[in-house]
């Protein structure tokens, strides 16, 4: 009985795993993992050839590159990551798969008694992939944030030049800072030179996206809704002009507060 309940359990979790990653359709291979660098053994070609046959849309290199959807919205994509969990006289590894938010939504792991390391790590990419579902997307809302400094996920630049004063403001691997308006509070996160998120910290769910115009400190935005409007950097608050039902726009302000822990 212990062992069927075990069972039930372990296909439960795959279940809930296999629908999360199933959400998504873009999925980022880094070329520099941690583990298996340089396509060592061919496991990253593997991984990419197995994402296609399950209608994923493997993607990798510099952000710039990608396809547009992807751009426009990090947090559509999830990234792979190989890990080498091998043991004694077995080839193990571990695929854990991230969402913008550093939060791994799924781990998938598969081990080979194949003794070799080239056919042994490709058996057990096999072996973990065995259960991964096909890519069914759903319309993930757009999204924050840029996993941690070896994985670049930015927008689409925008050719112009910012300003010391935003640099020393928003650092890349830097801790997310916290905005309020009194009601909301957000997370600021850096994406790129020319780019920031306002998102929930609680369910990743993003307020809104800031692009760089050609003026200083002052960004075209879209908002959660998909409304697109203005907002600028004023006295270190971030501003949101929101258009009222008369064709009017009034200042949605959110102050830099500080989170202290106990």
């Amino acid at each position: 009985m212990k062992r069927i309940l075990s069972l039930l359990v372990v296909f439960s979790m795959m279940n809930t795993f296999a629908q999360q990653i199933s959400d998504y359709s873009y999925i980022f291979i880094s070329d520099q993992p941690k583990d298996f660098a340089g396509n060592k053994f061919g496991l990253q070609d593997l991984l990419n050839s197995k994402l296609k046959a399950k209608n994923y849309v493997p993607i990798c290199g510099e952000s710039s590159l990608w396809p547009e959807p992807a751009k426009s919205n990090p947090c559509s994509v999830l990234q792979a990551d190989l890990h080498n969990s091998s043991s004694f006289l077995k080839n193990k590894l571990r695929i854990d798969f991230t969402e913008c938010n550093q939060k791994i939504i799924a781990s998938l792991e598969g081990k080979s008694s194949i003794k070799d390391y080239e056919p042994g790590f490709k058996d057990a990419l096999n072996v973990a992939l065995r259960n991964l579902p096909a890519s069914n997307p759903e319309k993930l809302a757009v999204n924050n944030v840029t996993p941690k400094q070896n994985v670049a996920i930015a927008a689409e630049p925008v050719k112009s030049t910012l300003s010391q004063t935003q640099k020393s403001n928003v650092k890349t691997g830097s801790k997310a800072q916290t905005f309020s308006n009194g009601t909301l509070n957000l997370n600021r996160i850096h994406i790129s030179e020319n780019q920031f998120i306002l998102a929930s910290p609680n369910n990743s769910m993003p307020y809104a996206i800031f692009k760089e115009s050609t003026k200083k400190e002052v960004y075209r935005v879209q908002l959660q809704d998909g409304t697109q409007t203005l907002g600028y950097l004023e006295n270190g608050n971030i501003v949101i002009e929101i258009a009222a039902q008369d064709g009017s726009y009034k200042k949605e302000v959110f102050e830099e507060t500080v989170i202290l822990a106990y």
